[in-house]
Order: C-alpha cells, then sequence, then structure tokens
C-alpha cells in the first residue's frame, strides 16, 4: 500500500525522477508510514519551488495583451432604468462612484456595497439626459432591485426593470455608435475592460447584432486588466478593495454614500488581509483546460495562503486570477496550485 501512494505522490507531482532514488541509504526507516510520506511530501513541494524557477513575465507584456476583434456579448444581464429628477442623488448615495460627473453618453464601474463595506454588486452605470442606467451580473436581478428599492422613500425616482428589452455588446475601440446599427440602441462610451470602447444596448427585438468573438476569447483580456467575475473571483463576502475596485470604481473625493466609512477608513489607516492578484505560470498554453474549477493555493512550507479561481490563456502565456492572503501577496512571489507554480505579477 505504501508503494502506491509513493507512486500517486511522484505521478502528481511529476518531476520525471525518483525524489529518492533506490540506491541510497533511506534513513529513518523505524519512522511510520504517515510521518515518512508528510516528509516526502514536503521535499517534493520544495523541490517545486526551488527546481521549477517561476516564469518571470514582466508585468508590462500584461497591457500588450488586446481585446480580441469582435463583440463582448456576456448574454442576459441586469439592465435598471431610473428616471426622475432625483435620480442622480438617488443613485449618488447608493454606489462607490462620484455620478455627479457623469456626462450623458458614458458609463463608469461602481460598486453597490453594504454598510459593513462588502460588495453587493460589480455595476456598470451609463447616462443619458432622460435617466440612468445600472448593468449588472444576471444572478443579482431580485438582490439588486430589492436594496434600490429600500431606499426609494420620498426620492423623485422610478426604478424600472428593462433587462428584457436590450442584450449588450460592448465593442472594443470604438468610440462611436456603427452606422448600421438600430437607431434606437443605448450607446456608451465604456472602459470596460480598462481601454476605450463602446457599450451598446441592443433592443432585443431586433435582429441587427455586431460580429462578435467567442466569449473565452476575452478571458486573457479579462484576467490580464485585473477584472474579477462576480461569483467566481468575488461576491458578498468581499471588500472591494480586495480586488483591485479603487482603481476604476471608487471615488475618493464624492460625499456620502452606504459603506463609506469602512472604505475611507481602509484607505486611511487600516489595510486589507488579502488582495486579488494576476498570476503567471510556465505551463505550455497548450496544458490550459477548457474548464476550470477553484483550487487552492499553497506557500513553499504548505500552508494554505489563497485560492486561484479563474484562468486562461493567450497563446503564450497562462494567465490567472486568486485571492492571497497579504502577507505573501507581493509581486514576485510565487505559490502552488493545482501542482504548478505560479508566479504573483501584480495586484488587480
Amino acid at each position: 500500500m505504501g508503494g502506491g501512494i509513493l507512486q500517486f505522490l511522484h505521478l502528481v507531482v511529476g518531476l520525471g525522477h525518483d525524489p529518492i532514488p533506490h540506491h541510497q541509504h533511506r534513513p529513518h526507516r523505524h519512522l511510520p508510514l504517515g510521518h515518512r510520506l508528510a516528509g516526502l511530501a514536503k521535499g517534493l513541494i520544495h523541490e517545486m519551488f526551488v527546481g521549477h524557477h517561476p516564469i518571470l513575465m514582466n508585468p508590462d507584456l500584461l497591457q500588450k495583451i488586446k481585446a480580441p476583434t469582435g463583440a463582448w456579448m456576456p448574454g442576459p444581464r441586469i439592465l435598471l432604468k431610473l428616471t426622475g429628477e432625483d435620480r442622480i442623488r438617488f443613485l449618488n448615495g447608493q454606489v462607490t462612484q462620484d455620478l455627479k460627473k457623469l456626462q450623458p453618453g458614458q458609463a463608469v464601474r461602481a460598486a453597490l456595497i453594504t454598510a459593513k463595506g462588502k460588495l453587493e454588486a460589480d455595476c456598470r452605470i451609463g447616462a443619458t439626459s432622460e435617466a440612468l442606467y445600472l448593468d449588472t451580473d444576471a444572478s443579482l436581478r431580485e438582490s439588486i432591485r430589492t436594496r434600490l428599492e429600500k431606499f426609494i422613500v420620498a426620492d423623485d425616482v422610478t426604478l424600472e426593470d428593462v433587462s428584457d428589452a436590450f442584450r449588450l455588446a460592448h465593442l472594443p475601440a470604438f468610440t462611436s455608435t456603427p452606422t448600421d446599427a438600430p437607431k434606437d440602441c443605448l450607446s456608451f462610451s465604456s472602459a470596460r475592460f480598462r481601454e476605450s470602447g463602446l457599450d451598446l444596448w441592443i433592443p432585443s427585438f431586433s435582429p441587427w447584432n455586431p460580429a462578435a468573438s467567442p466569449l473565452p476569447d476575452w478571458e486573457p483580456l479579462r484576467i490580464a486588466r485585473g477584472l474579477p467575475r462576480w461569483g467566481v473571483d468575488v461576491d458578498t463576502n468581499t471588500l472591494p478593495p480586495e480586488a483591485g475596485f479603487e482603481s476604476d470604481a471608487i471615488s475618493s473625493t464624492k460625499g456620502c454614500y452606504i459603506g463609506q466609512e469602512v472604505i475611507s477608513r481602509l484607505r486611511s489607516v487600516g489595510h486589507v488581509n488579502r488582495h486579488l492578484c494576476i498570476l503567471g505560470s510556465r505551463l505550455s498554453p497548450s496544458t490550459c483546460p477548457s474548464s476550470f474549477l477553484s483550487a487552492s493555493c499553497s506557500s513553499e512550507d504548505g500552508k494554505v495562503v489563497g485560492s486561484l479561481s479563474s484562468l486562461a490563456s493567450d497563446g503564450q502565456h497562462i494567465l490567472a486570477l486568486a485571492m492571497v492572503q497579504r502577507n505573501h501577496a507581493n509581486p514576485g512571489n510565487s505559490v502552488l496550485a493545482g501542482g504548478s507554480t505560479w508566479t504573483i505579477l501584480r495586484h488587480a
């Protein structure tokens, strides 16, 4: 039985040689099998770190990963329409972004958070001259509408769910609506992937669609830009600063909003205990799986320090997102996940 377990460990790690050659003396034969296996496993983990030098992919190369040529069409999204004289003041008190600076035809990233600072939604808010439009992950349809309606008391605000009336297409690098698009599209300039582009909300009844790229083709860009997917990389247990929201979704100058005290305290005197990190691997892109389940991340001493949640290949490198404990999340550090060594390139 012991030989079978040793062989299994040997194959999982895939070192290609026996860590303890048969001709060498094997000390401590009197130790129980469990102790010997624990020591062997620790030695193999150490060899994974020492013998497999981390790929030090230059973090600057992340910016060279570009959007596919076709549109991003994610499928169902929530789209809530807010009208009324108080719509800007009302929604500005609900989200982390400063909507008073938002001009018609623009969309910005924002977060809805609880009074304790935890995420409720990662969203985009677009403006027209007569309305605000909030979109977010389809799984949050009921909870976000309920959250907003709860705070509409004496405000001149009407909230309408128009999710079924439109479908979203994000057009990379576009600055204006395509000339052949339906005239009744909603169009917003939007850095949805942290680079210029256009969000186009197409009426559901329209047969028109832009040429689109498959969704998996967008994953390397999403990961390289440090953008989390709801329910995969972040959820309601996440503080926005843990996942890089401060770079484009949180205003440091606007007035009061729900959860602002927690965000301000973290910014001025505190710190978060973990960071969403972008990781690179020396694995061949041909080994990148088409589907992926999360994997724990371990340090060299075998301690679990985080969880790897998203993974994709750009054809040259394999990239991943992982939430890593603060004391191990420095760029250049390595973690072991899924039997491979990963290098932390930067925070999201």
